[in-house]
């Protein structure tokens, strides 16, 4: 008869302890795939900002402005003999 409690408690201790390695199972593959998301983004982000970059470099090129602004604009360029001083305070 004094058997009985410990099996009990050995079995519902046996019993919580499978619930909690479910549980952290779960865990940890829900941080998993959190990580992974995250690592997702960062890649995405890495390489939008690598677009970016190479954009900003293109639009900072001076040919390319200059070709940008005769092309484009219809612009031509000025020589220094026809800028004038305007006088003034």
């Amino acid at each position: 008869m004094k058997k009985a409690p410990f099996i009990i408690i050995f079995v519902s201790a046996h019993i919580a302890f499978v619930f909690v390695q479910i549980h952290q199972y779960s865990q940890t593959i829900k941080v998993s795939y959190q990580k992974q998301k995250n690592e997702k983004l960062k890649n995405s982000l890495e390489q939008k900002k690598q677009s970016l970059n190479n954009q900003l470099i293109a639009l900072q090129n001076r040919a390319a402005v200059k070709q940008y602004a005769v092309n484009t604009l219809q612009m031509s360029p000025v020589n220094l003999n026809q800028i004038k001083k305007v006088p003034g305070g």
